[in-house]
Parts: structure tokens; C-alpha cells; sequence
């Protein structure tokens, strides 16, 4: 019985993963049916301000999507690991992947403060979820390498908000970096 559990579970194993592909494709395919979108000069979030009603409800439903299968890979790692949901661990990337569902409901181009205070929210608690379950595999080259991927990430978000740079290619490039993280993560740790 507990086998079968434990293999129901698998399937949230790459919801991380599957997520952020799953996000970028749908970005790119709203993104080409807007005629001014342009990556190198808005967000993907602002995406929403060029959609009509239908369109944005179906974009706003991409980042919820992705929430819940951030969560659902969250939830898998925490019981892999055997993670107190009201850890520390946890609850920085419940926070994480909670921000990212609310970005799409404020874009940067409507509510600049909030936007930038969840984006603010979603980038310290992801490099700290990353931080932590990187100390969790306990393989020092593991932690050595996230903390590099950490210098990376904080440096290009500290640029990219220096320059007033923060563009949909900057999110791309940073979640290419996040799945690059994953993949590692995944394929070494979670067996």
C-alpha cells in the first residue's frame, strides 16, 4: 500500500520542470499574437495589457497553473526529504511559487509597486528555497555549485533592476538558469 502511494507521487516528481516549459510555450504563444509585444521591452507579465478579456483570463490561468504544479513538485520534495510543511524549506517555496501565481493577476505595467514587491518576494524566496534544498542533498559540490548559481542570479537581478532592464528575455534567461538548476536537482537527489 505504501508503495503505491509513494509511486502516485512520482508523477509531481518534474512538475518543476514540465512547469516552466509549460509556461514559457504559452508565453511565446500569447506573446506572437500580440502585433507590439516585444520581449526586449516588457515582461512577460505585461503581456496582459495587450490581451483582450478572453485572452487575459486564459494568460492569467497559465501562472496559477504553474503555481500549483510548482506546489505539487514542492509537496513532492517535502515528503521526499521528509520536510515539516512549517519549515523553513517549505515555507519559502510555498512563498515562492504562491508569488509567481499572483504576478499574473498585477503586471508591471498597471501596478508597478506591487508588482515589483511580489517579484522582490519571488526571487529572495526562490534563491533561498534553492540555497536550502541544496544543503539538504548534504553533497558539498551540489551547495558549492548552487551558491555559484546563486552569484549568477543575484548579480544578473541586481543588473538587469540597476540598467531598469528587466525585460521577458532577463526572466527567460533566469529561468533557464532555475530549470538548469532543477534538472541537476532532480536527476541527482530525487531518485
Amino acid at each position: 500500500m505504501e508503495e503505491n502511494k509513494e509511486t502516485k507521487l512520482k508523477i509531481f516528481k518534474y512538475n518543476a520542470i514540465l512547469s516552466m516549459i509549460f509556461f514559457l510555450t504559452s508565453s511565446i504563444y500569447f506573446g506572437k499574437q500580440i502585433q507590439n509585444y516585444n520581449l526586449n521591452k516588457y515582461t512577460i507579465s505585461a503581456i496582459s495589457n495587450f490581451l483582450n478579456q478572453e485572452k487575459l483570463s486564459y494568460f492569467n490561468a497559465t501562472f496559477i497553473i504553474k503555481a500549483l504544479m510548482d506546489l505539487s513538485f514542492g509537496f513532492y520534495v517535502f515528503k521526499y526529504f521528509k520536510i515539516p510543511l512549517f519549515s523553513p524549506t517549505a515555507l519559502f517555496w510555498i512563498l515562492a511559487t504562491l508569488s509567481f501565481g499572483l504576478l499574473g493577476f498585477f503586471p508591471s505595467a498597471k501596478y508597478v509597486l506591487i508588482h515589483n514587491i511580489i517579484v522582490a518576494i519571488l526571487f529572495l524566496t526562490f534563491s533561498l528555497s534553492e540555497y536550502l534544498l541544496a544543503k539538504l542533498t548534504k553533497d558539498e559540490k551540489f551547495i558549492y555549485l548552487t551558491n555559484n548559481f546563486l552569484i549568477v542570479q543575484i548579480s544578473s537581478i541586481l543588473l538587469f533592476f540597476i540598467t531598469a532592464n528587466f525585460n521577458g528575455v532577463f526572466e527567460i534567461f533566469y529561468m533557464f538558469m532555475a530549470f538548469f538548476w532543477l534538472m541537476i536537482f532532480i536527476r541527482n537527489y530525487l531518485k
